[in-house]
């Protein structure tokens, strides 16, 4: 079942002249169609999920894909008596935090039919008690606001999603240590970078492995790619909500987490 907050991204990612969603093509369905005729996929998860289905229509359509990225949650509780309560969890997110789900479609973002979208979001995270056992759990993530955006269309636009000041060539600890993430998250990172031919490996220092940009593709991927759309995207000074209201600065805990 799809949450409240895909089902908010579809409806963003939608046309306002002449798209829809959930739009049958072939013996596919797809999410929603843009504006500018694109077949539109909100991954909310794992995008290995997206493969089968990117391999059918990207020869004859052009495709892209949003994934949602969790910068601020605000946890909403309900206790077995009813009663509410709500506090923002203290864990940043940022778009590194793709990189948890972009293993699946890292080797498909060459393809020219392909975009990827990055979408900063935050949320409210509806927990409730478990049953049979103590404690609680996700039942729903819904959208709250609306940060940046950033645009991959080319392997090289991966370089935008991570931390500066990387040192050239890069091992994946330095990756964990600039972007305050743990290293299976920028082991994830390098691979989805030498996947997708925007980084190439040359061996291991010590017990990590080294990588360093493609030809030029550096410093073409950290220019360009970050979106900042009208009315409903991020403001100058803060979020926009997804009522259309500014909000404040982001940060919270990453896509996926049901951490506290």
């Amino acid at each position: 079942m799809a949450s409240s907050l895909h089902r908010a991204v579809k409806g963003r990612s939608a046309g306002r002249e002449g798209g829809g969603v959930e739009v049958r093509i072939g013996p596919d369905r797809v999410d929603a169609i843009a504006d500018d005729g694109r077949l539109v996929e909100v991954q909310c998860g794992p995008t290995s999920a997206l493969r089968p289905k990117l391999g059918r229509l990207l020869p004859d359509h052009r495709m892209r894909v949003v994934l949602p990225v969790i910068v601020s949650r605000r946890i909403v509780r309900r206790s077995p008596e009813g009663a509410g309560s709500a506090r923002l969890s203290p864990k940043k997110g940022s778009a590194f935090d793709a990189f948890e789900h972009l293993v699946g479609l890292a080797g498909m973002l060459a393809h020219p039919n392909l975009e990827l979208r990055v979408l900063e979001v935050e949320v409210d995270e509806h927990r409730a008690p478990a049953r049979g056992r103590r404690g609680f759990v996700v039942v729903d993530r819904a959208l709250r606001a609306v940060g940046s955006e950033r645009v991959v269309d080319a392997p090289a636009g991966l370089w935008a999603l991570l931390p500066e000041g990387l040192p050239e060539p890069f091992t994946t600890r330095d990756l964990a240590v600039r972007s305050g993430r743990p290293e299976w998250l920028a082991r994830r990172a390098a691979y989805c970078l030498r996947v997708s031919g925007a980084a190439v490996s040359e061996g291991h220092r010590n017990r990590f492995r080294v990588d360093r940009a493609a030809i030029s593709q550096r410093e073409e991927g950290r220019e360009g790619h970050d979106l900042r759309p009208p009315c409903r995207g991020v403001v100058e000074e803060g979020l926009t909500t997804a009522s259309g209201e500014t909000g404040g600065r982001p940060g919270g805990a990453s896509l996926g987490s049901t951490r506290r």
